[in-house]
């Protein structure tokens, strides 16, 4: 009731996979096309905040700002760069999270999720 809801964000170069965690809402989100880079997962950011956003908002409940775990799944061979990292942060932000984390590596379980988000510093 009073907790902000854990949001975990599947981010594709296709579709977007929203999933509250506290309540097992979920909802899958393609992703507009149009300005797409073969280079970049997010290349139109003011799109992809506009359809995250919308995502969020059908998934969550309550009244607190959610905190959200972002994980890219594809196009981070090497690793996230410092600009993708803050290119995701912001894209959480502008979502209405009250706390972004970005994550890479292999999917997660709901508890890990919720550790990762509450032990991620940055």
């Amino acid at each position: 009731m009073f907790y902000a809801d854990t949001i975990y964000v599947q981010l594709f170069k296709t579709k977007f996979i929203v999933q509250n965690v506290d309540s097992g809402a979920s909802i899958e989100v393609a992703r507009d096309q149009t300005f797409a880079s073969p280079r970049m997962i997010i290349a139109d950011f003011t799109m992809a905040e506009h359809q995250l956003k919308q995502a969020v908002k059908n998934v969550r409940r309550g009244l607190r700002a959610p905190e959200i775990l972002i994980h890219p799944m594809e196009l981070i061979e090497g690793g996230i760069t410092q600009v993708e990292y803050r290119t995701f942060v912001e894209l959480g932000i502008g979502s209405g999270a009250s706390k972004v984390g970005v994550y890479s590596g292999a999917s997660l379980s709901p508890d890990q999720i919720k550790k990762a988000i509450r032990e991620y510093k940055h």
